[in-house]
């Protein structure tokens, strides 16, 4: 004997292909417009990561150069992965990296290149800080980053003064 009695009782369980492709669709129009956020976080997460970067290098030259009594200078060096990296007066260069190092010649520190697309401008290939920890040779000079986001895009600057004092400051990229 056979029954013709449903073998579920109640109401079924489960999404229509009405219900899914709505579901998918809110979320398609959900990431277009938080994809582009996402992308402009990260990119300004980046810059304020590489100022960051040259902020700290900057003190320890400065420190290292009161600690040592002597001139430490930093500057950009278009080999920085290099074995051996060496200055390079090219002022335009800074974004392929940077190193610091003693009188002597001695290596202290080492950065690499700039990732992302960041640029990073100077007006001169190195600054040196003398034993006082005062820097050499400047009235104010000034480090400009700019993401790779181009003009009218917020950028920074690490300003040195001639105490061989470092601030920060925001920027509109040109």
């Amino acid at each position: 004997m056979s029954s013709n009695k449903p073998l579920h009782h109640g109401r079924q369980k489960g999404l229509t292909l009405i219900e899914l492709i709505i579901t998918v669709a809110v979320f398609i129009v959900v990431a277009s417009t938080a994809g582009p956020a996402m992308q402009n976080m990260l990119r300004d997460n980046r810059t304020v990561a590489q100022v960051n970067g040259l902020l700290g290098d900057l003190g320890f030259a400065r420190s290292e150069a009161i600690k040592r009594g002597t001139v430490v200078t930093i500057c950009q060096s278009n080999d920085a992965n290099a074995t051996d990296p060496s200055c390079n007066n090219d002022k335009d260069g800074w974004h392929k990296g940077w190193i610091v190092q003693d009188a002597a010649g001695n290596l202290l520190r080492i950065h690499g290149a700039l990732r992302g697309g960041t640029t990073l401008g100077y007006s001169r290939g190195g600054l040196s800080y003398k034993g006082d920890g005062t820097s050499t040779g400047l009235a104010n000079g000034t480090f400009t980053f700019c993401s790779s986001a181009g003009a009218g895009s917020p950028g920074r600057s690490l300003v040195v003064g001639p105490t061989g004092r470092v601030r920060k400051q925001n920027i509109t990229c040109s």
